[in-house]
């Protein structure tokens, strides 16, 4: 049956690129980390909204200059492109199977003393601009994590690679920078769900929207707690 849906195009950027620019990208997580921890242990006032703002953005840096200022390439060519409204409601399917996955998942942990994540809400009391956290986390996150994840690493891979191949290999890279052992398999569960909404959609931005959905439910919700809108145990 014909795929009534777009196809994702080989971009011009090569396997090499991808590499540097992972490279790049996860020397800048580790000295970020270190900053902060420095920054911590010699008590120095830096806002954690601004290391989640600054260092997300700087994730579009390798992205530009492996793609758009070594190749000429375009924003499109990183899926920035129009789609079709059906895998909106493709990916919401999606979600609500990963969705209980989570709750399924969330649920085992529990027997251990574990859950998915840590508490975030405390990190909305030590920032003196909450509602920047909140934007950097719902918005931006999703936005520059999809274009480097999806629209680079993925597209660069799919070139070599089978297309599930390099799904797997982007999410599995996904996962492992958000670093928390007990959240790797749900984030991986994402990230595969992203990779396959822009495979089938030639677009990242569904994948966008869905990242946004995820993010801000999880971020409101934490921000609520930290304002003492929602009572807790």
């Amino acid at each position: 049956m014909e795929n009534s849906f777009n196809t994702v195009n080989d971009p011009p950027w090569t396997a090499k690129d991808v590499i540097w620019a992972l490279v790049l990208s996860i020397s800048w997580i580790v000295v970020l980390s270190l900053l902060g921890a420095l920054a911590q242990f010699a008590d120095l006032p830096i806002d954690p909204s601004l290391i989640v703002v600054i260092g997300t953005l700087f994730l579009l840096v390798p992205v530009w200059y492996f793609s758009i200022h070594k190749y000429d390439a375009k924003w499109a060519d990183l899926g920035l492109r129009g789609f079709q409204p059906k895998a909106i409601g493709l990916g919401c399917g999606l979600m609500g199977l990963s969705f209980l996955f989570n709750m399924i998942y969330a649920a085992i942990l529990a027997v251990f003393g574990l859950q998915i994540q840590p508490d975030i809400a405390p990190m909305f009391q030590d920032t003196g601009f909450p509602l920047m956290l909140l934007f950097g986390g719902a918005i931006i996150a999703p936005v520059v994590e999809e274009i480097f994840f999806r629209g680079f690493v993925f597209a660069g891979l799919r070139k070599y690679w089978s297309w599930p191949t390099a799904a797997l290999v982007s999410a599995g890279l996904f996962a492992l920078t958000h670093v928390i052992p007990t959240s790797i398999l749900p984030i991986f569960i994402l990230g595969s769900i992203f990779a396959f909404l822009y495979q089938v959609s030639g677009s990242v931005w569904p994948a966008i929207l869905m990242h946004m959905l995820t993010n801000t439910f999880a971020l409101s919700a934490a921000y609520a707690i930290s304002q003492g809108w929602v009572p807790t145990p």
